[in-house]
């Protein structure tokens, strides 16, 4: 499995910002009460990630 080698560095209501400073908004915005912490996102991301680049190579593979 795959590790990021960025880490979420914050997380707000709207979006998230890794620790080489990109920040992306939430496809929807997050209300106080659904917002996680730093550690439950990164653990988020990391599972995307992780998925994502499953698939990718997937697509890369099946193209050869």
């Amino acid at each position: 499995m795959k590790k990021p080698t960025v880490k979420v560095v914050k997380v707000t209501t709207t979006g998230f910002e890794l620790s080489d400073g990109r920040y992306y908004p939430h496809p929807v915005p997050l209300t106080e009460e659904e917002l996680p912490t730093v550690e439950e996102f990164q653990e988020y991301y990391d599972h995307w990630f992780n998925l994502l680049s499953i698939e990718h190579e997937r697509e890369v593979a099946n193209d050869c």
